[in-house]
């Protein structure tokens, strides 16, 4: 677990991101073609290990208590992702095809009821102090924002079919939405100390959100593809959720057996 304990740190995980992004821009400055390779490379070198990371916190945490239960449903959700990014590679790579639409999309839209159950649990056990106008205007902010995304996107000119147009809309509007749970944790964390896995899970989300957008908006006149800049922020959310992951495994060393995942102050 080298790799967990470098990478649970604030500071690891800026020189990495800002790594990512050279690396990235570096690779669209010598074209396309190595554009592609270096984002899938990138993908597959961050996607393994939180892979791993979070299959072995579900061997060691098993399903006890309302943080145990989140964490086999986070581990849920990164797998069906991570099988999503395998065939949209595969597609892509091997067989030289458009991977969008294909049976990628089916992986990265499952995994998001699943995200929301991860949340559900986790704040579950911190309901006490998340009052009923806390959830309703959280709630009312995030609809509201993806409904005038969508609506905005709606004006634009697509040069997509329009099942395309309507499927690619489909995802910022998910993330959109996934953000309630993680503003909610928010809130109540900013009132202590904000832990480094939360703050991890909110900007990991926020990179997807932004990332998804560009997606959308970039393919309306099918200008996008892999390589292109905005797949730092894709390679960056999920270094986010690597980072909080290993972070998450440091917590875990410090855990007593009697008190496993209840009442436990650093999981906050």
């Amino acid at each position: 677990m080298q790799t967990s304990l470098l990478l649970s740190g604030k500071k690891p995980l800026a020189s990495l991101l800002a790594i990512v992004a050279f690396a990235m821009m570096a690779a669209n400055y010598f074209g396309e073609e190595h554009a592609v390779l270096t984002s899938s490379f990138l993908n597959l070198a961050i996607t393994v290990p939180l892979v791993v990371v979070s299959v072995a916190l579900l061997i060691k945490d098993g399903t006890k208590g309302s943080f145990g239960k989140a964490w086999v449903f986070f581990a849920s959700f990164i797998i069906l992702w991570f099988v999503a990014e395998r065939i949209w590679m595969v597609d892509e790579l091997v067989y030289r095809q458009n991977p969008f639409p294909s049976a990628a999309d089916f992986f990265w839209l499952a995994g998001y009821p699943i995200y929301f159950v991860f949340a559900f649990f986790y704040l579950r056990t911190f309901k006490s102090s998340i009052s009923i106008r806390l959830t309703v205007s959280v709630i009312c902010l995030t609809i509201t924002m993806a409904g005038f995304l969508a609506y905005y996107s709606g004006l634009q000119e697509s040069d997509l079919p329009v099942f395309d147009t309507l499927l690619g809309l489909v995802y910022p509007i998910a993330d959109t939405l996934s953000l309630a749970p993680i503003i909610i944790g928010l809130i109540l964390f900013f009132r202590g100390d904000v832990s480094f896995l939360w703050s991890c899970l909110l900007f990991g989300m926020l990179c997807f959100v932004v990332a998804d957008y560009g997606f959308f908006f970039l393919s309306l006149d099918e200008s996008y593809r892999t390589g292109h800049p905005i797949d730092i922020l894709y390679l960056w959310a999920y270094l986010f959720f690597l980072s909080g992951s290993c972070n998450y495994v440091r917590i875990f060393k410090k855990r007593n057996q009697d008190n496993r995942f209840d009442d436990q102050a650093d999981l906050r």
